[in-house]
């Protein structure tokens, strides 16, 4: 590469621009990879900025509005006119991968910034002064190329005051609807990856759908259910809120009674931000896509996933199933720090606890990937003995807890109306209670 050809790849940039203008969707994907200085062509980098502003303004991105913001800007001449912008929108070859476009020009960037901070260690070394200052400051310039390795690096000395300044702020975490996990855990972590694991049948959904319906309490909620659809959610959530048996609602066998509580809850329900992406074989990309446009609707309390062993592989990716499910559990983990949500992840549990005497699951249990352990701030796993028609023993073992202590906390799962509670609160008493708050 020399100066006069530094490298760049104009296809890929126009490509970027083109998907930001046809596809919202590509806009969040490509605005954490890229800043406006990645572009080679300064008319690009002012269109993708254009593009940022109208959309974080709440307006429709398209040629048309991109347009009209470059001229009041004074800006449309030098992009190279209305024509090229509709040009960029028009001969994208697919919206859908403007991610992999910006990785090219993200990369190009790179280079580039490593070809100058090249030209500037020979100016260093041609320079005077002591030579392991010389060498300072060229990784200085080398760390520079990249935007990770590029932030400030502090001590623990320089960051204590942070820490200690946060110690008499409230602790922001969202309880559980169970006071007995809540004693154990504590609530639900901003930043924290939970894992729920059960055998099939055991109440993983409901749990799920109980724990998302206390968190939507608090803000937005993205539940992406690859088990259930998104009536077969909201039968459940409805079942739970009425204490109606699900199967009644099921079935259509509903009374004058029932639809007389239905009609009276109606508003109430209108209210609640709870968001299901029940489509089939979604992958983590697109988990991370619904959990984003629910966020631009209302900022988001947490993300359900139901169930990890069901997220599907994209096309071509030949790896084994155990370390699939490995490399998603860790980007769970990563989105939730990312946004700073607890993240709740169903998973299936292997036969051995079946074999054991007791029955009870243990750590070891989780189907498909140690790493799943690893990965996870909390690991619950249930169990439930048949007790009766209407309600069972549900037992919750905090397994492992990263932040503090495991135990037991015992609940009554109360599976025709959708929900569990603890021991001792009949559905009836906690109605009245969620009345009275």
């Amino acid at each position: 590469m020399t100066t006069e050809n530094p490298v760049h790849d104009v296809v890929a940039e126009q490509s970027v621009l083109g998907a930001m203008l046809i596809s919202r969707e590509a806009i969040a994907d490509i605005a954490d990879m890229l800043d406006g200085g990645d572009f080679y062509r300064p008319a690009h980098e002012t269109i993708y900025r254009t593009i940022l502003d109208v959309h974080a303004a709440g307006s429709p991105v398209d040629a048309i509005t991109i347009n009209d913001a470059l001229s009041k800007m004074g800006e449309i001449t030098r992009t190279g006119g209305a024509a090229y912008t509709h040009h960029l929108a028009t001969s994208v070859p697919s919206a859908s991968s403007g991610a992999y476009y910006a990785e090219i020009v993200a990369h190009s960037a790179t280079r580039r910034r490593l070809a100058a901070a090249g030209r500037k260690i020979q100016d260093i070394a041609s320079s005077g002064g002591d030579v392991d200052e010389l060498v300072e400051a060229s990784r200085r310039e080398v760390d520079l190329t990249s935007r990770a390795t590029g932030t400030a690096v502090l001590s623990f000395g320089e960051t204590i005051d942070v820490m200690l300044g946060t110690l008499d702020e409230e602790i922001n975490h969202r309880p559980t609807p169970w006071q007995a996990v809540n004693q154990i855990i504590g609530g639900l972590r901003p930043g924290a990856l939970y894992v729920v694991g059960a055998r099939p049948s055991v109440g993983k959904s409901v749990v799920a759908l109980n724990l998302a319906c206390e968190l939507a309490k608090h803000g937005s909620v993205a539940f992406s259910s690859l088990e259930m659809s998104n009536n077969d959610v909201q039968i459940r959530a409805v079942s739970a809120d009425l204490n109606l048996d699900v199967s009644r609602l099921i079935e259509r066998n509903l009374t004058p009674g029932d639809w007389a509580m239905i009609k009276r809850r109606r508003a109430t329900w209108q209210d609640v931000p709870l968001f299901v992406d029940d489509r089939s074989g979604v992958t983590i990309t697109d988990i991370k896509r619904f959990a984003r446009s629910v966020n631009r609707r209302k900022p988001l309390a947490g993300i359900v996933v139901d169930y990890l062993q069901l997220m599907a592989q994209p096309h071509g990716d030949k790896r084994p199933r155990h370390e699939f499910v490995a490399d998603m559990s860790r980007q769970l983990k990563i989105m939730a720090m990312d946004m700073q949500i607890p993240v709740i992840a169903l998973s299936q549990l292997n036969r051995a606890s079946e074999s054991r005497q007791d029955k009870m699951p243990m750590l070891s249990d989780l189907r498909e990937s140690g790493a799943v352990e690893q990965d996870a701030d909390v690991v619950i796993l249930l169990h439930r003995e048949i007790m009766g028609e209407t309600r069972d023993d549900l037992s919750m073992l905090v397994a492992k807890n990263r932040h503090g202590a495991t135990g037991l906390a015992e609940l009554t799962f109360w599976g025709h109306y959708s929900k569990a509670l603890d021991q001792g609160i009949t559905p009836q008493a906690a109605a009245r209670q969620q009345a009275a708050a």
